[in-house]
């Protein structure tokens, strides 16, 4: 029943990091707020665009739930929703599909392309450069909304570049070189007019105060990167990623932190800003202390009073590597016995593990323990709960209210895209391993090395899994990849089921599926054209594979 509600209703989202209560900001008030007042000056025309930022995204809900439908997270309730797609109990077809943003991103690029409308109508009633911002903004979203479709179904889709005639139903797909085309001209142009900064704390051009979460000339670069490495156009993504670093991005460091300022960036507070280089895209909360904050609730472990609704696969954690550098391998007997000892700094920043300090207690999660291993949801059942996203200054039960910070983008992201780029061209292995060392020094991994792009590879794919696990990257990683078929069909994720002996512990491999062979089938790779669309849309084809 709980997966019936929505997660995050009573989260009290004020916009994509611009704490609008504080904006020096007076609109024309009126009852009907006709087509003329919310066009005549430069204030309203700023709140017209904050309507935009919902795109970027929320909190890291809708992630956790891509990335359980992948290796490295595993929802505990059996009768989950993504528990029954990755068992094959409820298959993706055109009438049904877990992943479908096609009404609501084609939507939201009619809203783009009718503001673009408007905004030359009324282009007179702004400075120039207020106009080609304004556009600029609107042209990243547009952007925005057709890669969400792109990397759905395989880059064909009903590309409006401007509003259809009234009543026009009937259009055909786009090639997929029309879509990548058009993605990459709207973010050309978003990165020739955004600002690489926008001036917070003073007065620009609108006349208003400015805010941390405004996209900015790094999110078309780092946007278009991303674009241009699912339509494996790999200069085109190597050089945008180039001109995010020109733009000075860093990875974030604290030296004096354990976990060397991972973990940190994911307890930015908006009432208490780190100083970060390494945010491009991200999305802020602001919240009423009356407010219930609701993500810990559904994920948190049951000793927090939370739903433990899912948790990280043995995959992901045999994944990190010894603190120095050496692979973790259960078959080590020293390494089997003390299985959480000298792990590199991101496991401890990302994993919640038996005999872990958590909240100032030690968290157990030993078979029998309030934490500990069991079928059937309400607990683990694969022996580990998330850190990483958690808020460990919220109490253990009660109220709960915060403001963390939410990255659609960060720079370690784009120095992965730079590196896989660079790999797929001739002579660019050795630029490669330098951007994916470089993420590696950050938590001072070792340097790695390889000598065919396929040797790269690997490396490139286990660092985007522990780097970016539970930022909802893994299952579309896996599955651009084409290894869908083979990671995610035919098998059985594991899990560790801990057990007390003594004073001591002992851990047991298992199937933390219990028995359920995975399914993905090879046409999962482009998902179908929902039949709502076929059946008003006559001018629109279903892919083959899903006649």
């Amino acid at each position: 029943m709980m997966k019936s509600i929505n997660k995050f209703l009573t989260i009290l989202a004020v916009s994509a990091g611009l704490s609008l209560v504080s904006c020096d900001i007076d609109p024309v008030l009126t009852d009907s707020y006709p087509e003329d007042v919310a066009w005549s000056n430069a204030d309203n025309l700023r709140l017209n665009l904050n309507g935009f930022y919902s795109l970027i995204g929320g909190y890291y809900g809708s992630e956790v739930e891509n990335d359980a439908c992948s290796d490295i997270l595993k929802m505990n309730g059996p009768r989950d929703s993504e528990n029954l797609f990755v068992f094959g109990s409820a298959p993706i077809t055109p009438s049904a599909n877990r992943f479908d943003l096609w009404k609501n991103r084609h939507t939201w690029q009619l809203s783009c392309c009718r503001f673009l409308r408007d905004l030359k109508e009324h282009r007179s009633n702004f400075t120039e450069e207020i106009a080609l911002e304004a556009e600029a903004e609107v042209r990243f979203f547009r952007a925005l909304a057709n890669f969400d479709l792109a990397k759905r179904y395989g880059a064909s889709f009903i590309l409006y570049k401007e509003l259809p005639e009234l009543g026009e139903k009937n259009h055909a797909r786009c090639t997929p070189d029309e879509c990548w085309d058009f993605i990459a001209e709207d973010l050309d142009f978003a990165a020739k007019y955004l600002p690489a900064k926008w001036n917070n704390g003073t007065t620009n051009p609108w006349g208003t105060e400015t805010h941390t979460g405004r996209i900015t000339k790094g999110a078309a670069y780092g946007l278009l990167a991303r674009a241009m490495l699912y339509a494996e156009r790999w200069k085109a993504a190597s050089d945008a990623a180039l001109e995010v670093k020109k733009l000075g991005y860093k990875l974030y460091k604290n030296p004096s932190r354990g976990d060397k300022g991972y973990g940190e960036l994911f307890t930015n507070r908006r009432s208490s800003v780190i100083s970060n280089q390494e945010s491009i895209i991200e999305f802020g909360y602001s919240y009423d202390n009356k407010m219930d904050y609701s993500f810990d609730y559904f994920y948190c472990p049951p000793s927090d009073g939370g739903y433990a609704e899912a948790s990280p696969t043995e995959d992901l954690v045999s994944a990190y590597q010894m603190a120095d550098g050496r692979d973790f391998d259960w078959t080590d007997p020293v390494m089997a016995a003390n299985p959480y000892s000298g792990r590199e700094p991101r496991f401890y920043a990302s994993i919640l593990y038996n005999g872990c300090q958590w909240k100032g207690q030690t968290l157990y999660t030993y078979e029998g323990s309030t934490d500990g291993y069991a079928l059937g949801g309400g607990t683990t059942c694969t022996g580990y709960y998330m850190r990483k996203l958690f808020d460990e200054a919220l109490p253990k039960n009660g109220m709960r209210s915060t403001d963390l910070t939410y990255y659609y983008m960060r720079y370690a992201e784009v120095l992965l895209i730079y590196a896989e780029a660079m790999a797929q061209q001739d002579g660019g292995l050795k630029e490669a391993l330098n951007a994916l060392n470089e993420i590696r020094a950050r938590v001072d991994l070792p340097a790695v090395s390889a000598s065919t792009k396929t040797e790269f590879m690997k490396l490139l794919r286990r660092e985007r899994m522990i780097e970016l696990a539970f930022e909802g990257h893994r299952f579309w990683d896996l599955r651009r990849w084409g290894l869908g078929t083979t990671v995610l069909n035919g098998t059985h994720m594991k899990g560790v089921k801990p057990t007390k002996v003594g004073d001591n512990f002992e851990y047991q491999l298992v199937d933390c599926d219990g028995g359920s062979t995975r399914v993905y089938l090879e046409k999962y790779n482009r998902f179908p054209i929902p039949l709502g669309e076929l059946q008003q849309n006559t001018s629109c084809e279903q892919f083959d594979e899903w006649k």
